[in-house]
């Protein structure tokens, strides 16, 4: 009896044993599915499209706890307030409360778009909009349609919309819009629930919150025609299937025969639609007209720097000051003038050592500026000017007294590497200004017959950069070339000569070049072909102009991968120009070719560019996350 029994607690504990092993996880815990599910609403106090609104605040309650994300950049009120609705998070339930006065039989639209989110897994609730009217009615008209930036052809994201019933030009400078929306990542917008009217519509890049349009400082697009609101009837039938079956019997000679039939219901559905919703806003910078001086350096001895806040076409005048100076300084010819490549800068290089081994000047400088009127006056203004020989340290001055001093050399930059472009000249640039005299000891070598020979060469000189020089030469196919500069051979106009030069490089073969023909076809106004690479970054390579159809090669381009856009050159003045709201002018237009070209070395590519056509560009970004996608996904396979 006790084996008997012995036996059976064996077999039972091994039982549960087994049991209990099978019901074990060996490996790591296994977490569920990802939430996905965004917050619901599922109270809202007074409910959503309520009429005859006189209170001071509303709730919104949800199914679950939330966050606000973004929210004063998301949330919108409309129309809007001088005082902003405050947007407060209570757990499960979101409060809005109301500043300022609301108007009488206005309705007004709280667009949260994607700002509400749940706790724990960030899910958006969505693009959430909250209706309601202070007075006996709900307004239902509505408008949309995307902000596009016209120099990138991208869409802008976060853009303010305003609408305006009062449709004079200056009414975005000083007054509130009427209406305002804000676009999403795709630059599309929509306002709802809007009087039926006539609105004036435009965008703007509003980073100081305060819905005012600033000439020349804000980003900005507009719609040339007031837009008219409207409404028509939309039908739209739509085939519902049955959820059960039919069967129909008829009696033939065999027997009875049966067949299953399926009857589908068409509904009609009528609706109105409301809009226009296609609008189409382009939006741009505003050349800056604001000129003033915004700062005066002295970062070099020899030196006088001005910068301003816009290209400074105009000419500046610096007259020096000190009894000390004026019978001993010509005041007409005392500096050489150099201006950046943006004309913002201006560079006074000091000729005359009497004036730049003074460490304190003193100057008059006369140029215009805008006044408070927006007019460009002639201003003289007085600036002081210092600078000071760093010390040496002790150690160094006392060993430097008992050796031989070291030569201070003139700095010389050569554009040229290993290698040369055939198609390229060679930068040539100094840190001084130099006694031009000297370029006559610059050489170049061609390697004939394996000896290196003297050949003539053309020196032109920078338009704005006076110590800028491009050296150009009909460069032969893999030929070798020296560019030789003796020591002492070319000075500056401070006593500083430079040292020995030489650099030495070979010409790319004509098979390491491609050539991309470009058929320009439907130009109404001259072409400007812009050859470029990169992305959001890009980089002009190569710029040509055509006056209407007709090719364009762009030659002696390297391996790689093209893109090209064309600019509708309107006004014919080589160049892109921006727009002007209050002269009612559009910017010139920009069209992107969305193929993406791959050259090959000894190839030629020839691609068709229809400027009649609308080409949408693709957001790099966007491209960018896709492929990055597509390789993880390979990855985890």
């Amino acid at each position: 009896m006790n084996k008997f029994f012995w036996n059976g607690f064996c077999f039972v504990a091994i039982i549960v044993a087994l049991i209990i092993y099978a019901c074990a996880n060996r490996g790591y815990p296994q977490g569920g599915e990802k939430d996905v599910t965004p917050p619901q609403v599922i109270k809202e106090v007074p409910e959503s499209f309520s009429t005859n609104f006189k209170g001071k605040q509303i709730d919104i309650y949800f199914d679950e706890y939330v966050q606000l994300k973004d929210i004063n950049k998301k949330f919108v009120m409309s129309p809007p307030m001088k005082k902003k609705a405050r947007v407060s998070l209570r757990g499960k339930y979101v409060r809005v409360t109301f500043q300022d006065s609301l108007k009488p039989n206005t309705t007004y639209t709280l667009d949260f778009a994607d700002a509400i989110v749940d706790n724990n897994e960030g899910n958006p609730l969505g693009f959430y909009r909250y209706v309601f009217s202070t007075g006996p009615q709900l307004d239902s008209m509505e408008l949309g349609g995307q902000v596009i930036d016209m120099q990138t052809q991208l869409p802008v994201l976060g853009a303010t919309v305003m609408f305006y019933q009062n449709t004079a030009d200056s009414v975005p400078l000083t007054d509130l819009p009427s209406y305002v929306a804000k676009t999403d990542s795709a630059g599309m917008f929509r306002v709802t629930n809007i009087k039926d009217d006539t609105y004036r519509v435009m965008a703007i890049d509003d980073a100081r919150g305060n819905y005012l349009f600033v000439p020349s400082e804000t980003k900005v697009g507009f719609i040339d025609s007031l837009i008219q609101t409207i409404s028509f009837p939309m039908t739209v039938y739509d085939t519902i299937h049955p959820d059960t079956t039919v069967v129909e019997g008829r009696r033939t000679k065999k027997g009875m025969e049966f067949k299953v039939v399926s009857k589908d219901t068409i509904v009609r559905r009528d609706f109105t639609m409301f809009g226009p919703t296609n609008l189409f806003i382009p939006m741009f910078d505003e050349e800056k007209t604001q000129l003033y001086l915004v700062d005066e350096a002295r970062k070099e001895r020899e030196r006088l720097d001005f910068t301003f806040s816009i290209p400074a076409e105009h000419q500046l005048k610096v007259r020096l000051l000190g009894l000390h100076l004026l019978d001993k300084v010509s005041q007409d010819d005392w500096y050489i003038e150099e201006r950046s490549a943006g004309r913002d800068t201006i560079q006074l290089w000091i000729k005359d050592s009497l004036v730049y081994k003074i460490d304190s000047l003193v100057a008059e400088a006369s140029y215009l500026r805008t006044d408070s009127l927006g007019k460009r006056v002639l201003l003289a203004d007085t600036i002081k000017f210092y600078y000071k020989d760093k010390p040496e340290p002790k150690g160094k001055r006392k060993k430097e007294q008992d050796s031989i001093p070291v030569i201070k050399f003139m700095e010389i930059s050569a554009g040229v590497g290993s290698t040369m472009d055939l198609n390229k000249n060679i930068t040539l640039e100094f840190d001084r200004p130099i006694v031009e005299d000297g370029l006559k000891n610059i050489q170049l070598l061609e390697m004939v017959d394996s000896v290196l020979t003297p050949v003539d060469f053309s020196l032109k000189h920078d338009s704005l950069k006076i110590r800028k020089y491009y050296l150009g030469y009909k460069w032969k196919p893999e030929t070798e070339y020296r560019l030789s500069i003796d020591s002492m051979g070319i000075y500056s106009i401070y006593g500083l000569y430079n040292n020995k030069l030489v650099k030495d490089f070979k010409t790319k073969a004509v098979e390491d070049y491609g050539n991309i023909i470009v058929n320009v076809s439907e130009a109404t106004t001259p072409i400007i072909l812009q050859l470029y690479q990169g992305d959001k970054d890009i980089k002009v390579l190569e710029e040509r102009t055509i006056k209407g159809n007709g090719k364009v090669v762009f030659d002696y381009l390297g391996e790689g991968t093209y893109m090209i856009r064309a600019i509708l050159d309107r006004n014919g003045n080589g160049k892109w120009d921006t727009g002007n709201y209050l002269k009612h002018l559009q910017p010139e237009e920009v069209k992107y070719l969305p193929t993406e070209i791959k050259l090959k070395k000894n190839f030629d590519v020839e691609q068709d560019f229809d400027m009649s056509k609308t080409y949408k560009r693709e957001d790099p970004s966007k491209r960018k996350n896709t492929e990055g996608d597509k390789k993880r996904n390979r990855a985890n396979r």
